[in-house]
């Protein structure tokens, strides 16, 4: 939780410091790259000797395309990192995800936006001498509410939070076998830089 804090502080002052220097609204229109980092709650996998995860940390990058009419999509590099909770091993989490987003009010400095990607995660849990631990590929999806801010005509930075999910991980045998659907929270802060116009 104290993560989670520091995370929305972080961005509140990220803001605040450099919305004075807010050029007009972009023209949002164009590729685009993009970077977020922050922070992950509440990550478990529900079942059978299922592990839950203490805070954490997370950080993607993308690359996409906005359409000008409040729709953009992109694609998306992932990890998650949680720390394993009451002896269980630390829960690692690398995805790759196509995102489908769709921006409200495209012309104001203050932009809603919800999205929602599907894609494939490695979930893998380190191993431990009191817990089960092993590593599943499956397919994942995410969906994503936030609110960005435009910096100048390329530049915008933004502010979301994100649900994980990956069904159906399972690994080990057994006593120790594991099987259930992993999920986690994230709050992430980033940046999107525009290209061209």
């Amino acid at each position: 939780m104290k993560s989670l804090i520091v995370t929305a502080a972080a961005a509140a002052a990220l803001v605040v410091a450099v919305t004075p220097f807010a050029s007009r609204a972009a023209d949002d229109n164009g590729w685009y790259v993009r970077g977020d980092a922050g922070a992950t709650f509440s990550g478990r996998i529900d079942g059978t000797n299922g592990p839950r995860s203490d805070d954490g940390w997370t950080a993607d990058l993308g690359a996409g395309k906005s359409f000008g009419n409040g729709f953009r999509s992109d694609a998306e590099l992932l990890y998650l990192d949680g720390s394993g909770k009451s002896g269980a091993g630390d829960t690692h989490v690398l995805a790759g995800f196509l995102n489908g987003y769709y921006d409200f009010l495209p012309n104001s400095q203050w932009r809603p936006f919800i999205g929602a990607g599907i894609g494939v995660a490695d979930v893998k849990v380190d191993d431990s001498f009191r817990a089960p631990h092993g590593d599943r590929t499956t397919f994942a999806y995410q969906a994503i509410a936030g609110v960005s801010h435009p910096f100048s005509d390329r530049l915008t930075g933004e502010v979301a939070y994100r649900y994980i999910g990956a069904p159906n991980v399972k690994f080990g045998s057994d006593d120790d076998r594991v099987k259930g659907d992993f999920g986690a929270s994230l709050v992430t802060v980033g940046l999107r830089y525009r290209f061209g116009g």
